[in-house]
């Protein structure tokens, strides 16, 4: 038996100002309230029946400002203070068996992240509906949540605050463009794109270091991600569009290593498991037959990647690492065929 219940109560408090029709921009506050109930009564628990309680009162300020350089140009500055909240799995200690026969638990004594988030764009109109933006931001976490191999050589799976702050200082660029117009200056064909790389690392808590290592990149966190779609519409009276998007994401890691002896963790440890870059490729097509007939289809993920998960394993012999393949598979695609009639 497994039950858990989340209630969150929320006050806000904003101002919003205008000057000389150049500057503006609102600050406000947030009070926030939060508690997490989790309950289980399961075999593979010591004692069989357990459970957590979190509470969490804060308060969480804001100010986002932006300054128009012209009619077209824009600066914008934002500042905020976040959470993230452990999730139900993260905070039930129990194990769970995966159908591939990974075993996941989490952590009780799981405390929430602080995040301190701070911005700064650029933003360029050329005409209506194109964009051109450029954006800096930094984000500070405090006690950020990973998952990570436990320690030891069971190599299951745990959901830990493996250290006491991570970084994060990034920039993304974003393109929106109308590549033919026709007479009526309407979008024929437009582009997007949006490109965003990061730079990241967070301090390990003494039971997570081994190989001398004290720090290490986010779980989870690619630091290179690429979206771009390319659209058709013919801007007739019964349009037919066409949009490919695609995504590409870099490697990452899918979970922290671990040392299996504390007092050998130079040589004996667990290393942290890595998950490829890989690329989607997702096709929108639509056509409206009549004024209440439309047919659409979807195609998901057509390229179907292998998803490849590696780990540096050492020889027992000379002690040299080499990188193994520890998982590889498929997301699947989807495709779909549609008829709508709206009455």
């Amino acid at each position: 038996r497994y039950d858990a219940d989340f209630a969150a109560m929320g006050g806000y408090a904003n101002v919003d100002f205008g000057i000389n029709k150049r500057f503006s921009g609102n600050v406000g506050v947030r009070y926030e309230r939060d508690e997490i109930n989790v309950l289980w009564d399961v075999a593979n628990f010591v004692g069989r029946v357990g459970s957590v309680k979190k509470e969490y009162n804060e308060f969480y300020p804001s100010a986002n400002l932006k300054y128009a350089l012209t009619d077209k140009h824009f600066l914008r500055f934002a500042s905020s203070l976040t959470q993230v909240l452990p999730e139900f799995k993260e905070l039930s200690p129990f194990e769970y068996v995966s159908p591939t026969g990974r075993v996941t638990k989490g952590d009780p004594n799981l405390d929430k992240s602080d995040v301190f988030n701070v911005d700064l764009k650029w933003e360029f109109f050329p005409k209506e509906g194109e964009l051109l933006s450029a954006t800096t931001f930094y984000k500070q976490i405090k006690n950020p949540i990973n998952l990570a191999l436990a320690r030891g050589s069971a190599g299951i799976f745990q959901f830990r605050n493996t250290g006491e702050q991570a970084d994060v200082l990034g920039v993304e660029v974003e393109t929106r463009l109308n590549l033919i117009e026709n007479e009526q200056d309407e979008s024929i064909l437009d582009f997007n794109v949006n490109f965003t790389k990061m730079w990241f690392n967070q301090d390990l808590l003494e039971e997570f270091q081994y190989k001398n290592l004290t720090e290490s990149e986010l779980q989870g966190a690619s630091d290179l991600i690429i979206n771009g779609s390319l659209s058709y519409n013919n801007q007739s009276e019964k349009p037919f569009i066409a949009t490919i998007t695609g995504n590409y994401a870099s490697d990452k890691i899918f979970a922290l290593g671990a040392p299996e002896d504390f007092a050998s963790s130079d040589v004996l440890y667990n290393d942290e498991i890595i998950e490829k870059g890989f690329v989607t490729l997702d096709l929108v097509l639509s056509k409206q037959l009549t004024d209440r007939l439309l047919l659409k289809f979807i195609g998901r993920n057509l390229l179907n990647p292998d998803i490849q998960q590696t780990q540096k394993v050492q020889s027992l012999v000379d002690g040299t690492e080499t990188d193994e393949l520890v998982s590889s598979y498929k997301s699947g695609s989807v495709l779909s065929l549609s008829l709508k009639y709206a009455f």
